[in-house]
């Protein structure tokens, strides 16, 4: 038996029941033993790679989509927020192109934050971003332009799971059966607040929420209404397939139960994009999206970029379209993958 299977199982049996937020929260972020401890879980030799470690393109494709509305975004000096850098790839490449690009913007970025739980990564992001700033609370920024950029960062958090049961809604929770395995049960009552239920679903159908994203969300689109900047989410997507539950659990690369290895298992859940809409539009902000990854990247020049790449390094040309096959295909990331934009409502002239 895992440490961390020991651990949650203690608590379970000491204390009751756990939701399944506190098990994920458990599994991936406990101090010691989480999956987001481990050190090689991004990249080739680790459990998954993300867009920015595929190609350098992607930073720098962003990284243009900003200049290019830089006056209608910001218009002064602003700040830099990565929600989940892990190795701080995205944020090199963004930063990199924008002090080549336009070496006058650069110069108005005042300061780096980062939210980042993982200690691993922190000394690494310490080491490479010099005078970048850890934060745990949104209210820690300064007051000035906001941009934020979010890439498979909310699919990470934690979600308590409902279900409808008699036409009301249900905690799921987590406990022991007769052979001190985990298993599914519910709460013995329906719970009373009505969160974002879906008005459509079904008996039967799963709810996930997190209290954290729609928090983050919130706090962030606070800040754009009144500094301005842009927040940019791009990550799974949930669709009407997962009503059954969006939460994956892989194991060496291979769909397992969720309570399979608890803190060697990668544990992640789709983001429901319609409710971060709906947050934006409550706060009173402009939506961009959501559209799929590929047309996203197309329309900010990837086709040109790759041919600029290769013009200059044709010994590179296999190896180039490669990326941008895995960025943008259909039958990878390129429809998997979502990008959501949120700005500052009187902006009517953001070039996309």
């Amino acid at each position: 038996m895992q440490k961390l299977e020991k651990i949650l199982k203690k608590n379970i049996k000491a204390l009751g029941a756990i939701s399944v937020r506190e098990f994920m929260n458990i599994a991936l972020y406990h101090p010691d033993y989480g999956y987001y401890i481990k050190k090689d879980i991004i990249g080739k030799s680790g459990d998954f790679i993300t867009a920015p470690e595929v190609s350098q393109v992607f930073g720098e494709l962003i990284a243009n989509w900003i200049l290019v509305n830089y006056n209608s975004l910001i218009n002064g000096n602003f700040n830099y927020l990565e929600l989940g850098p892990g190795k701080g790839t995205l944020c090199k490449d963004i930063l990199r192109t924008i002090k080549k690009m336009d070496s006058n913007i650069f110069k108005k970025l005042e300061k780096i934050y980062f939210l980042e739980k993982a200690k691993y990564f922190k000394l690494n992001l310490k080491k490479n971003f010099k005078n970048c700033l850890f934060i745990e609370d949104i209210a820690a920024i300064g007051s000035k332009s906001l941009i934020v950029l979010a890439n498979e960062f909310f699919d990470a958090l934690p979600v308590n799971q409902y279900i409808k049961k008699n036409s009301k809604w249900y905690k799921r929770i987590i406990c022991l059966d007769n052979s001190d395995n985990f298993m599914f049960t519910l709460a013995k009552n329906p719970v009373l607040n009505e969160l974002s239920f879906p008005k459509k679903a079904k008996n039967g159908d799963i709810f996930e929420y997190s209290e954290y994203s729609d928090l983050l969300i919130t706090q962030i689109c606070k800040k754009i209404n009144k500094n301005n900047g842009a927040l940019i989410i791009i990550d799974y997507a949930k669709t009407n397939e997962d009503l059954n539950g969006a939460i994956t659990a892989i194991f060496k690369h291979k769909i397992v139960d969720l309570f399979y290895k608890p803190g060697l298992t990668d544990i992640s859940v789709k983001p429901d994009f319609d409710f971060y809409k709906e947050i934006a539009i409550k706060e009173n902000c402009k939506i961009i999206g959501p559209i799929k990854q590929g047309f996203f990247l197309q329309k900010l020049g990837i086709n040109e970029r790759i041919s600029q790449l290769i013009k200059y390094n044709p010994n590179l040309e296999e190896s180039l379209y490669k990326q941008k096959k895995r960025l943008t295909s259909i039958k990878e990331m390129g429809d998997l993958f979502k990008v959501l934009i949120i700005t500052n409502k009187k902006f009517s002239n953001i070039i996309f």
